[in-house]
């Protein structure tokens, strides 16, 4: 006789009023589910039929799923929410070794368990890739693409100078970089290291992340583990990936990403060593508008310039030093 493999893996799931979406968001683990994983759905706030959908999804795919459900106040919202799942798994399932979480709006890779428990073998936090659900692009048709273009290659050098200043950030500019909620996986003992997910209403998941790095931990941002999320415009928490989009179809100079600080403070601070871990959180006041975005560039372009410069003479200092040393040899 063969005992059942414990249960050691951990999908959290929060979701609120997601009637038209859990039912394909859950229909993505069948097949890629073990008897080791349990999936731990977070309903809070519901006034639809998303508990019943989910359970009848379940029951037809095979898929073990726990359903919590609760009423969360003003003051909390998903990081609330996650942390109630974590917790419950903590809770319940002795052997818990990994904790995966996505969100209800989202479409998981075939894939996408198998893989981040493969990382989890050697890294302690695992960020995936988010790309939108090709069925839904349509939506954004109003977006600039310039000013779109224009925030991505300011975020690819904002990255550079993390990688270059800051130990826990290195190889980061080879990476999406991204710490979404939609896509995160943690080992449970650094997990409950750092304190679990703040209740807070938007942020947790950059904001677990960034207290990841600062506690020593091993984190991973990785393309071969991905989610497909909605593009939908009316989200489910404020500040959240609805409320970007919009901002970004509407035409205006919106506000950059809150992770990505201006030129001036990146450049003071990587020169004092005062960076701090990835991701920032720039404060609300001192975030960048879109249309700010080329003169930042063109600062931070000097300064990584400048650095690749002073390293190539020292380089060629240093081989030269070398070459003198052996022929007084």
């Amino acid at each position: 006789m063969t005992r059942d493999a414990p249960k050691d893996i951990a999908m959290v799931i929060p979701a609120r009023n997601e009637v038209e979406r859990i039912g394909a968001c859950l229909t993505a683990f069948k097949g890629q589910l073990c008897p080791r994983t349990t999936i731990i759905l977070v309903i809070n706030n519901t006034s639809d039929a998303t508990g019943s959908i989910a359970a009848d999804v379940a029951s037809r795919c095979g898929l073990d799923v726990e359903i919590l459900e609760c009423v969360l106040t003003q003051d909390e919202g998903v990081g609330t929410a996650r942390r109630m799942g974590c917790d419950h798994a903590i809770g319940r399932m002795p052997h818990l070794r990994d904790i995966l979480t996505t969100d209800a709006d989202c479409i998981v890779a075939p894939n996408w368990v198998a893989r981040n428990v493969g990382h989890l073998q050697s890294a302690d936090a695992v960020c995936g890739k988010i790309d939108l659900l090709e069925a839904e692009r349509g939506i954004l048709d109003g977006m600039d693409q310039a000013l779109a273009a224009t925030e991505g290659h300011y975020r690819t050098l904002v990255q550079s100078v993390y990688a270059r200043h800051v130990a826990s950030a290195r190889g980061l500019d080879r990476t999406h970089g991204e710490a979404a909620g939609a896509s995160l996986a943690f080992r449970k003992t650094a997990y409950l290291a750092v304190g679990g997910f703040a209740q807070i209403t938007c942020g947790e998941d950059r904001q677990i992340v960034r207290a990841m790095r600062l506690a020593g931990y091993r984190v991973r941002h990785v393309d071969d583990v991905v989610v497909r999320a909605s593009c939908r415009l009316t989200g489910r928490a404020l500040g959240g990936m609805s409320d970007a989009l919009k901002a970004r179809i509407s035409g205006a100079d919106y506000l950059v990403d809150d992770c990505l600080p201006g030129a001036e403070w990146l450049v003071t601070n990587a020169e004092n060593g005062t960076l701090g871990a990835w991701p920032p959180l720039v404060p609300d006041a001192r975030r960048l508008h879109v249309r700010e975005l080329p003169q930042n560039i063109e600062k931070l372009e000097t300064f990584l310039g400048l650095l690749k410069a002073k390293r190539a003479r020292t380089a060629t200092c240093d081989s030269a030093m070398h070459g003198a040393r052996v022929e007084t040899g």
